[in-house]
């Protein structure tokens, strides 16, 4: 009943609430990603977490045009990212863009993303396996600070998923922190600044978190099922 209400609401105001954060992009941008709460084991004994807490993640799928949220999975708290994203994928529209940070870092979520039409921007991993950046190189700004590269996955795992994938890595020196970051995307077309700018939008979940948090304070739960718990967040 509750989460019925809420998308009607949603969409009878959608209309007064899109384009105020001033999205410069021609496709829809979401962010996805995923924030804990802590429940009382003795309470809640399906939120296993660790062997003495317990808790809940919320999976969420963010509209960064309307700063609100499309979906909404619940699941116990030791329940992995990448596990929680799979039920999300139905909800992301082919032709958008997802934002995730390197939690999400799974060959076949970025399979059937692309299989899907879903353009993805999210970090890199370290220990990735892949074609040298070197012998892809696309563009290379001339001050050194940005790098473009097409490359391919050559490990084990994702020679299952997407071994024909080309993907790109945006090499990206920010000049504050003086901090070099890898943005990894499927996207053909995107420019090194867009993919940049991109990922920078991922920080809009991190402020829906900080704000439902400290607006929104669940002092007790009317009820300790899985269901009574998801309802009255």
């Amino acid at each position: 009943l509750y989460e019925d209400f809420y998308y009607v609401l949603l969409e009878k105001f959608r209309h007064e609430i899109q384009g105020r954060l001033g999205n410069k992009f021609t496709k829809p941008v979401f962010s996805l990603d995923s924030t804990t709460i802590s429940l009382c084991l003795r309470l809640f004994e399906w939120a296993q977490h660790r062997r003495r807490k317990g808790g809940i993640k919320l999976h969420t799928l963010l509209n960064n045009d309307t700063s609100l949220p499309e979906v909404i999975v619940e699941t116990t708290a030791k329940t992995s990212d990448i596990k929680g994203a799979k039920g999300i994928l139905e909800n992301i529209p082919p032709g958008s863009i997802v934002v995730m940070d390197r939690g999400y870092n799974d060959y076949s979520l970025f399979k059937r993303l692309t299989d899907k039409g879903v353009v993805f921007v999210t970090r890199l991993k370290d220990n990735a396996q892949h074609t040298p950046l070197r012998q892809g190189l696309i563009k290379a700004d001339p001050d050194g600070c940005r790098g473009l590269y097409e490359m391919k996955f050559t490990g084990a795992k994702a020679k299952l998923h997407c071994s024909e994938t080309n993907f790109r890595v945006v090499q990206w020196l920010d000049k504050e922190t003086n901090r070099w970051f890898e943005f990894l995307t499927n996207s053909q077309e995107l420019s090194a600044t867009e993919v940049a700018d991109l990922y920078k939008e991922r920080w809009q979940i991190e402020l829906f978190f900080k704000r439902i948090k400290q607006n929104l304070v669940i002092k007790t739960f009317v009820g300790t099922t899985e269901n009574a718990v998801m309802t009255q967040i």
